[in-house]
């Protein structure tokens, strides 16, 4: 019996070991990109960037206060969507509307109507690096 018990318990590890190594391939194919998102020459102060592409894995990225983001994605020509909204947080409950304005205009806020695009290139463990600089709706 106790054989049979450490024949299952080496068993249980071995495949264990696999499932976690699989993991690690997260990013697997991914490559960097890194940027800043400015609104009329203004850094961006929050949100998220999307980076969609026409088939595969779409990603997305934190945009810090001072508009820059980074994130890893996949080699091809993406349709681009930043989400941004005006920050509540110092307003009391009562004072705040049940979702904020956005910061940028609404047109680069779906992937139906943003005109947005980034070409992510493989270029090994250098980064690609694209800026956008959203401007007004016309």
């Amino acid at each position: 019996m106790i054989v049979g018990t450490r024949c299952v318990s080496v068993i249980l590890f071995l495949v264990g070991s696999l499932l976690v190594a699989g993991c690690n391939n997260e990013n697997a194919g991914l490559v960097p990109v890194k940027g800043k998102v400015t609104y009329n020459g203004k850094p961006v102060p929050n949100g998220t960037i999307n980076f969609m592409p026409d088939a595969g894995r779409s990603t997305y990225g934190e945009i810090q206060p001072d508009g820059t983001y980074s994130l890893m994605a996949i080699p091809a020509t993406h349709k681009v969507v930043v989400m941004a909204l005006n920050d509540t947080s110092n307003r009391l409950p009562e004072e705040r509307s049940p979702l904020p304005a956005p910061i940028v205009p609404n047109k680069y806020t779906h992937i139906t109507t943003t005109d947005l695009t980034a070409k992510v290139e493989d270029k090994g463990s250098k980064p690609n690096e694209i800026d956008f600089d959203l401007k007004d709706e016309k």
